[in-house]
């Protein structure tokens, strides 16, 4: 075999395979179910959510860590994104139980009231 055909061809794997997906198995959008590896849009990480698993919701989402509501993105229209458990979510918009992305709601009582989240 040819040294210098096997590098070039090396090279350019390596080349491809960096720009393809950016380090990551799938696109997710922001708030967005999605698996170890997905890259997600808006400055967002995929990480597993910090509800307690008696809540019947586990699973990871696009998500960013916060300590307010102030801190989450809002990168989706009609939902606003706050902050709890120490993660960032989307709330299911008053008086309905809908979601994007397939998500559930989930609601439940906090020291404000009742809140309800999209989950994964």
């Amino acid at each position: 075999m040819n040294p210098g055909k096997y590098l070039a061809w090396m090279l350019f794997s390596v080349i491809v395979g960096a720009g393809c997906g950016a380090g990551g198995y799938g696109d997710a959008a922001p708030y967005e179910s999605c698996s170890y590896g997905d890259y997600c849009s808006g400055g967002l990480t995929c990480a597993g959510t910090t509800l307690p698993a008696t809540s019947g919701y586990t699973g990871s989402f696009c998500t960013s860590g916060c300590n307010f509501s102030t801190d989450c993105a809002q990168l989706v229209s009609n939902y606003d994104a706050i902050c709890a458990n120490g993660q960032c979510y989307l709330q299911c918009p008053t008086g309905s139980q809908s979601c994007p992305y397939s998500q559930g709601c989930f609601t439940f009582d906090s020291n404000i009231g009742p809140v309800s989240l999209c989950t994964p």
